[in-house]
C-alpha cells in the first residue's frame, strides 16, 4: 500500500511539477507566441481568413488544416518525446505532441486578428499516462474544446479526450 503510495506521489510530482517545468508551451502559464512565423503561414492564415464566415468558422477551418496536417500518437509521444522539445514550426507534416498542435492553433487564431489570448484557455489533463493539453476557445460568448492530438482517436471538433484516453 505504502508503495503504491509513494508511486502516486512520484507520478504527480512529475507531471505537475517536473515537465511543466521544462517541456516548452506545458508551463504553468502561456508561452508566448513567436512574432514572425513562415510565409506559407502567414499565406494560409490570411486566406481562411477571407473564406471564413464567421469566427466559428475559422476556428474549425483553423482545426482541419492543422489535424489536415499534423497528428499525434501515444506510441510517437513516447518515442519521439525530443520533438516536444524543438521548434514547432520547423516541422514538416506529420507527427507533433499535444503541445506543438496547441501552439500552432494558437498562432492561427491570434495571427488571424479575430481572437485574443484572453479568448484562448490551455487546459491540462494529468491522468493521461503522461500529461495531456487541449484548449479551449470562446466564440460568440461560449467556450468550444479543441482538441488535434486526439483528432486521431476520433474525438471530433468541440470534444476532448481525458483521463486514460488510449
Amino acid at each position: 500500500m505504502i508503495g503504491i503510495l509513494i508511486i502516486l506521489i512520484a507520478y504527480l510530482l512529475f507531471v505537475f511539477v517536473i515537465l511543466r517545468l521544462f517541456v516548452p508551451n506545458l508551463g504553468f502559464k502561456k508561452s508566448p507566441l513567436t512574432s514572425s512565423i513562415p510565409e506559407d503561414l502567414e499565406n494560409q492564415i490570411k486566406k481562411m481568413n477571407m473564406q471564413a464566415k464567421d469566427d466559428l468558422d475559422f476556428l474549425r477551418q483553423t482545426y482541419e488544416y492543422i489535424t489536415g496536417r499534423y497528428y499525434g500518437r501515444r506510441v510517437e509521444t513516447i518515442l519521439m518525446f525530443w520533438y516536444a522539445f524543438e521548434t514547432v514550426l520547423e516541422y514538416k507534416p506529420g507527427y507533433l505532441p499535444c503541445t506543438s498542435l496547441n501552439y500552432l492553433i494558437r498562432i492561427f487564431l491570434i495571427k488571424s486578428g479575430r481572437f485574443t489570448e484572453d479568448d484562448i484557455k490551455i487546459k491540462t489533463v494529468p491522468l493521461n499516462l503522461f500529461i495531456h493539453q487541449y484548449l479551449e476557445v470562446k466564440v460568440n460568448g461560449e467556450w468550444i474544446f479543441i482538441d488535434p492530438w486526439s483528432a486521431h482517436l476520433g474525438i471530433p471538433f468541440g470534444k476532448h479526450s481525458f483521463l486514460f484516453a488510449l
